[in-house]
């Protein structure tokens, strides 16, 4: 969805994607917003790309090869 919106492979690669909507409650947006925090740093330690970010490596100048 983000390539579809113009964004490059890095953003796609390195992003995490949540909607939001009219009918959502406080109490949904308090618990995704508590639990996001967790969901990241899990998601960081199985990522190579993130590793990749710490060490100083440019993910926009990689070229990412098609499935």
């Amino acid at each position: 969805m983000l390539k579809a919106l113009g964004l490059g492979d890095d953003v796609a690669h390195s992003s995490i994607r949540f909607g939001l909507g009219r009918f959502n409650t406080i109490e949904e947006v308090d618990y995704v917003a508590d639990k996001l925090i967790d969901v990241v740093q899990k998601l960081r330690e199985l990522s190579p790309l993130y590793e990749m970010v710490k060490e100083g490596i440019d993910l926009s100048k990689i070229e990412w090869a098609a499935h």
